[in-house]
């Protein structure tokens, strides 16, 4: 037998941003905050990062909704590095969900496929490719998306294979294959995932 609980709220947005002052709604297309954590054995592994949705807004300030199914990976996420008209205008990687930095953070040394890692902050992109990606982790955790990435700050860079996977409505990270002494975290959107490499605790 399973216990679910559900919390939904009953109000309009409005009314419920109107009753609560302290709220306002989520910037830029309404991609929802999101954070998961796993510990692998005494190390702390948090990911942090904005959730965008496959069924999202036709366009930037846009109300009308449309299915992005089968438009994202090579489309809204582009393949390479891209040009998006922000920050010092040069071409960077994907920031690995929406609206700011997605953040990995680590409590301790760790390894990454096999590469040290010191313990800290790192802002987590990708460079997505039809058949390979490159997982970038950044030094700069605190600038805004991909757009300000400079490649001299990069703290990591590892090689990583696309699969497909089940359908997932919204991006995910998820931390699967856990051992105690390491743990593979997975990015999951649309229909494919298991791009993020293993971690390991640094002994």
């Amino acid at each position: 037998m399973t216990s679910l609980i559900r919390l939904a709220v009953l109000l309009p947005a409005a009314a419920v941003f109107a009753q609560f002052p302290g709220l306002t709604l989520p910037p830029s297309g309404n991609n929802q905050k999101a954070s998961v954590t796993q510990f692998i054995g005494p190390v702390k592994v948090t990911i942090d990062y904005s959730s965008p949705a496959v069924h999202g807004p036709a366009g930037p300030g846009s109300s009308q909704i449309v299915d992005r199914r089968g438009k994202i990976w090579g489309g809204l996420v582009p393949y390479g590095m891209t040009n998006l008209g922000f920050g010092p205008r040069k071409e960077g990687p994907w920031r690995a969900g929406a609206n700011e930095n997605t953040v990995l953070s680590v409590s301790n040394p760790v390894l990454v496929e096999g590469k040290p890692l010191a313990a800290g902050r790192y802002g987590l992109h990708f460079i997505v490719e039809r058949d390979e990606w490159t997982l970038i982790l950044s030094k700069d955790s605190t600038s805004w998306g991909s757009f300000f990435s400079d490649p001299e700050l990069d703290a990591l860079r590892v090689k990583l294979k696309p699969a497909k996977h089940e359908y997932r409505e919204y991006l995910t990270y998820e931390f699967g294959d856990r051992k105690p002494e390491s743990a593979r975290a997975s990015l999951q959107w649309e229909d494919l995932g298991e791009v993020v490499p293993y971690g390991e605790t640094k002994v």
